[in-house]
């Protein structure tokens, strides 16, 4: 029997670098699909990604209908496929609103409302009506729940608290017992775009190199592309001091 969890390469500890091995290392076929589905995410190869995530879109097992529809969802963001890209949204959706219904794990009711959160938060919607999160991240894996501070750090940072923001990245990052590269190269994104708000650039080039650090050996572009217009700039004069690209 197989435990089954959200995002499972995102959720999983690795040296950089071995992202792939990783993947192969799955011994069951469907969250090693899935996992394939996330290095191509990662790594800005949309189309890959949503040839494999479209077969999951309608699978039973919950936890790898919304990986796929988290994946499928925004890897159609990327290409411009807004119907496709709606499909995955609302995927998310009936898996938020099938575990407030039903009782499923605890675990996975939280990895259901990150999955709300991620949409609403990403792409600067409302998160009226949605139960609070906080209490409920706790139960989330290490990895999905560092995936789950940033995020929040992300929603923090909207409402215009970016020193709550950058404190919350720093603190999740000080008190994690392993490397979750994924995971940790959103969070320090996110607390290079706090940097640079509070008008310290320096420390915003330092955040961006750890990030790329954590992200170059795999070839992690895609959290870079989601915040190049939050970093303003930042990867490219970054670019000029090192060889990021």
């Amino acid at each position: 029997m197989c435990d089954y969890v959200v995002l499972p390469l995102l959720n999983s500890s690795f040296e950089p670098g071995r992202a792939r091995e990783v993947v192969e290392g799955f011994v069951d076929v469907d969250l090693r699909n899935i996992a394939r589905a996330e290095l191509f995410y990662f790594t800005g190869q949309a189309e890959e990604c949503c040839e494999i995530t479209r077969r999951y879109l309608s699978s039973r097992v919950i936890e790898l209908k919304l990986s796929a529809c988290i994946l499928y969802g925004y890897s159609n963001l990327t290409l411009g496929n807004v119907a496709a890209a709606k499909r995955g949204m609302e995927g998310i959706q009936s898996c938020v609103k099938l575990a407030m219904k039903k009782k499923v794990p605890k675990d996975v009711y939280a990895s259901c409302l990150l999955a709300g959160y991620v949409g609403a938060v990403l792409l600067h919607l409302p998160t009226d009506g949605m139960p609070a999160f906080g209490e409920y991240s706790r139960m989330l894996p290490e990895g999905l729940r560092l995936f789950a501070t940033y995020v929040m750090a992300h929603h923090t940072y909207l409402n215009g608290e970016i020193w709550s923001a950058y404190g919350m990245g720093k603190a999740a990052l000080f008190m994690a017992e392993r490397s979750y590269p994924i995971s940790m190269t959103y969070i320090h994104c996110m607390m290079a775009v706090c940097a640079i708000n509070r008008k310290h650039k320096q420390e915003a080039q330092e955040e961006m190199l750890r990030s790329w650090e954590l992200a170059k050996m795999d070839g992690f572009l895609e959290p870079f592309i989601e915040h190049h217009g939050l970093l303003r700039g930042l990867i490219a004069n970054s670019a000029r001091t090192v060889r990021l690209f």
